[in-house]
């Protein structure tokens, strides 16, 4: 009888699930409301799931397409997808998202990865994608639904660090490395100068010291015409620190910015024996804390124990700043057309390799 009533109980579940799951609608949405969504969204979020994103991405010859998960007629989850089309792929890919209700996660997800793959199949995709800001353990769902890993090293920041900033800024500061407060305060008495702003002069300094560190690191760069739009895009949303000492720039970062976060977009640097790096950064921090800033995302880190790893340096310097340290699932991938998929997983498998990631 116990037996009879666990089968019971678990076809009910089941059953309760799936006519849930049935219920829910997904359509397409406006940008307003999908940036209501992010603005109001309390769970994990960046900024590559909000409307200025998505306007900045279409800017660069990509198609963005904006969808609203639905239950009862309220929204309970939001989506920006981008569709990527290369010489050698085409698929949708889902940046940082979707943002789902916590209430509504698992049915919500299960909708929304059903209605992924079916779109991709309908826009003839090789693959789909998602990146999503969903801890390791809700894996499964995506086990369940026969997605996988992908190939890719990065596609965003999956790994990050976080500086809570709504504590004071004295306990900002004793909570960071000691070395790095050293520096800082070191900045502050050894006047190195802070240049701000998001015009085309600021870009130049930025751009410079750019130019100067990817051929240094020999990495690929963003291209700068892209810059130029996204700067241009995010508006007062976004802003260029530069530290200067007696005369000449040797640091440089962009700072986007939304109601949650500052997060630190792309960096530059020279060698100098000042702290210019930590100068440009600490007012990129007081900056976002003054706009009321609940956080300062330091975008992408990688492992403390992969010393020969290209980022192994920069990582090390932004540990340094304190912070909580966040760890996301990482990209997964659902084949469409398995030939396709297979000749781009082995490609990015290269790429992987060939970079030392």
């Amino acid at each position: 009888m116990k037996k009879f009533r666990q089968k019971i109980g678990k076809k009910f579940a089941k059953n309760f699930l799936k006519n849930k799951i049935e219920k829910m609608e997904i359509r397409e949405i406006s940008g307003k409301i999908l940036q209501q969504f992010f603005d109001n969204f309390r769970g994990e979020k960046t900024f590559l799931q909000s409307e200025k994103f998505g306007i900045f991405r279409e800017k660069c010859g990509e198609k963005i397409l904006k969808f609203g998960i639905f239950e009862n007629k309220k929204i309970v989850g939001a989506a920006q997808i981008q569709k990527i089309e290369t010489r050698f792929k085409k698929f949708l890919h889902v940046p940082h998202g979707p943002l789902i209700s916590a209430e509504n996660w698992e049915i919500a997800t299960e909708k929304f990865l059903d209605f992924l793959v079916n779109f991709g199949r309908e826009k003839n995709c090789d693959f789909v994608r998602i990146s999503p800001l969903f801890s390791e353990n809700k894996k499964k769902i995506f086990i369940k639904k026969k997605w996988r890993d992908a190939a890719v090293h990065l596609v965003n920041p999956e790994k990050t660090l976080v500086l809570n900033l709504e504590k004071s800024t004295d306990e900002i500061l004793r909570q960071m490395r000691k070395s790095t407060r050293y520096e800082i305060r070191r900045a502050e008495k050894c006047g190195i100068e802070i240049a701000r702003g998001r015009d085309k002069k600021n870009l130049e300094i930025f751009w410079e010291l750019h130019r100067q560190t990817f051929l240094r690191q020999k990495f690929v760069p963003f291209p700068k015409k892209n810059t130029e739009i996204e700067l241009e895009i995010f508006g007062e949303n976004a802003e260029i620190f530069s530290a200067k000492i007696d005369g000449k720039f040797f640091s440089s970062a962009i700072i986007l910015f939304d109601k949650n976060a500052g997060y630190y977009h792309q960096g530059a640097s020279i060698y100098s024996k000042l702290p210019a790096a930590h100068a440009a950064i600490w007012a990129a921090i007081l900056a976002a804390k003054s706009r009321g800033c609940r956080e300062f995302n330091f975008w992408g880190i990688c492992e403390k124990e992969k010393k020969n790893h290209p980022w192994a340096g920069l990582s090390k310097f932004k540990r340094g700043f304190g912070g909580t340290e966040k760890n996301f699932l990482h990209a997964q991938d659902f084949p469409l057309k398995k030939a396709k998929f297979a000749a781009n997983f082995l490609l990015e498998k290269f790429r992987k390799w060939k970079r030392n990631y």
